[in-house]
């Protein structure tokens, strides 16, 4: 991730809310990557995992045939996982020299929506791909979020979370737009698709939710977005029986 990526990479519990990610969202991606075949050809692909944060999904595609390069801004949680197959680089893709033509697959999720120069990184990672290689591209598009009965207070919270971090470049829709900058960027056999989740304080993905919170909490209260008061009460209410409807996490698949 980049520098200026709104999370605090010193969270202690950040390891926790990746792992809520990939709760919510690895077996979609994995069912995608499957359905393009990355352990179904003759040569094993070589694949680039951009933003590979926790790292689930570096074991998942060695398991497939494949080798790996992953690349994030902090790879503390991914760096145990270097291995003959799994390469880990710190790098940070709006402005570090990245390969040219060199893999078979690449894959971001949850990372060009935070970034202000997300048209032209992705013309960056097309660069990446040899001829005839897949790219998946899987952010939010915020829209269908919201709790399960309506909680005024918790909804201010969450318009107050998205315009802090919008002030760093963050495009809360932006999976609804990842397929027209595909197709722009001259992809062939563009096309997308979306899931969403309704999950409830109990599930391993409201992680992802609970401490995405509290990462940002101090940080939202200290720029007078919201009220020292409705955080504490909106911290309280995660604590309690409460369920989610999730943003819709939108892929973009094409090929060069």
């Amino acid at each position: 991730m980049p520098r200026d990526y709104v999370y605090d990479q010193g969270f202690s519990e950040e390891r926790t809310r990746l792992g809520g990610i990939e709760s919510l969202w690895d077996p979609g991606t994995r069912t995608l990557l499957d359905e393009l075949g990355i352990g179904g050809a003759e040569k094993p692909w070589h694949c680039l995992e951009v933003g590979a944060g926790g790292g689930s999904l570096l074991q998942w595609m060695t398991g497939r045939g494949a080798t790996v390069v992953a690349i994030d801004i902090d790879t503390r949680f991914i760096e145990p996982l270097a291995s003959d197959t799994i390469e880990i680089r710190r790098v940070d893709i709006r402005s570090d020299e990245l390969p040219r033509q060199e893999f078979d697959l690449v894959h971001a999720r949850l990372v060009l929506e935070h970034l202000a120069e997300r048209r032209q990184i992705l013309d960056r990672l097309i660069t990446t791909l040899r001829p005839g290689g897949w790219i998946v591209i899987e952010d939010y598009d915020w829209t269908a979020f919201g709790f399960e009965g309506g909680d005024a207070r918790l909804d201010r919270v969450t318009e107050a979370i998205i315009r802090f971090m919008q002030r760093a470049g963050f495009e809360p829709h932006y999976g609804r737009h990842v397929v027209a900058d595909m197709a722009a960027a001259g992809l062939i056999d563009v096309r997308g698709e979306g899931r969403a989740r309704v999950i409830d304080s109990r599930s391993p993905g409201f992680d992802f939710f609970r401490l995405s919170f509290e990462s940002l909490r101090e940080a939202v209260v200290r720029e007078g977005l919201i009220s020292a008061e409705d955080a504490a009460a909106a911290s309280a209410r995660f604590g309690e029986d409460i369920r989610v409807f999730t943003p819709i996490m939108m892929a973009g698949i094409g090929h060069r």
